[in-house]
């Protein structure tokens, strides 16, 4: 706080001690954005009242993930703000606060801020409104500056379709979710007999030992994996593997879907769930990726085999 006037109203200080103290409540643990260094307010966003500008704001791309950790955002606010408050617009149950920073001698007259956030597990997928403000001495608000965020959800690679309905998701999506930090494997047998994993990531089929030339693996009718998610037991923050066509299947058929519990990473157990996901077109031309069918279940920790056993039949999917 160096470099700034000291005096301030007494409900100005108590509005803002906790953010200039570096504390963190637990309250707001569940809102869409968790705001390290700040304090969380309940209701409403003040309204515009005459107060501060925020000059500047720099984000890290308009992209988030559902359930992403360790997001930075900064930006400039006027010499008067004593404390910036962050929101996405229309969601959770209130906003954070967080004082302004020093003096930015690169920009007479303004200061700086910057934060570090994490955005929550629950956040839909889809276009939302950052809403920053800054406040001054008083409490008053200045205007809102907003930016356009797409919220993506990285257990199902709809293509960005949540965030613009005009992009056409993926035909088909099989997708496999999990609750803790285990090493849990999508395997998907394909009509021919192909078996899709994290070491033959694609369904597109050449013959036994023989080399798959580049046009079938970019073919859009073949399925593809997105990856190995907690290989190693080293946690990503998907906890989901997903196999998507882009057009529908090349090769018609049942695509028999498996999960292989490859190691617990300590767990005692995992809840699991596999979901299909399929294309619709809308009337007014846009596209929607829709879930046709959902399979839970639950693997205990003893069940993991370093793949050395055979895996756990979910269901079966019938493609194109």
């Amino acid at each position: 706080m160096t470099g700034r006037r000291t005096a301030r109203p007494l409900a100005v200080a108590a509005l803002f001690l906790a953010a200039c103290t570096g504390e963190t409540r637990l309250v707001g643990v569940g809102e869409p954005i968790l705001v390290y260094g700040a304090t969380f307010r309940a209701g409403e966003m003040p309204e515009p009242s005459g107060g501060p500008l925020v000059t500047a704001l720099e984000s890290t791309g308009g992209v988030w993930s559902r359930g992403q950790l360790g997001r930075t955002l900064s930006g400039r606010v006027a010499d008067s703000a004593y404390a910036v408050g962050i929101q996405l617009a229309g969601l959770g149950t209130g906003y954070w606060v967080f004082p302004a920073a020093a003096l930015d001698p690169a920009f007479p007259g303004e200061r700086i801020w910057d934060v570090v956030h994490d955005v929550g597990g629950g956040v839909p997928a889809g276009l939302h409104t950052l809403r920053i403000v800054a406040f001054d001495e008083a409490g008053r608000a200045g205007a809102y500056r907003e930016i356009p965020v797409c919220i993506a959800d990285l257990r199902v690679r709809d293509n960005l379709n949540a965030c613009d309905p005009t992009i056409p998701p993926p035909d088909a999506v099989i997708a496999l979710d999990w609750d803790r930090d285990v090493d849990l494997d999508l395997i998907v047998v394909t009509p021919e007999g192909k078996v899709v994993d994290a070491r033959h990531p694609t369904t597109a089929f050449a013959g036994e030992g023989m080399r798959i030339p580049p046009e079938l693996f970019d073919d859009p009718g073949h399925g593809r994996l997105d990856g190995d998610s907690l290989a190693e037991c080293l946690p990503d923050g998907r906890n989901s593997e997903s196999l998507s066509f882009q057009a529908p299947a090349r090769v018609a058929g049942f695509y028999h879907v498996y999960a292989n519990l490859f190691d617990a990473c300590g767990q005692q157990s995992v809840h699991f769930a596999v979901t299909i996901y399929r294309r619709r077109t809308l009337e007014d031309g846009t596209y929607r990726l829709e879930q046709v069918e959902r399979r839970p279940g639950l693997l205990l920790g003893l069940a993991a085999n370093g793949g050395s056993a055979p895996p756990l039949y979910v269901t079966s999917v019938d493609l194109p």
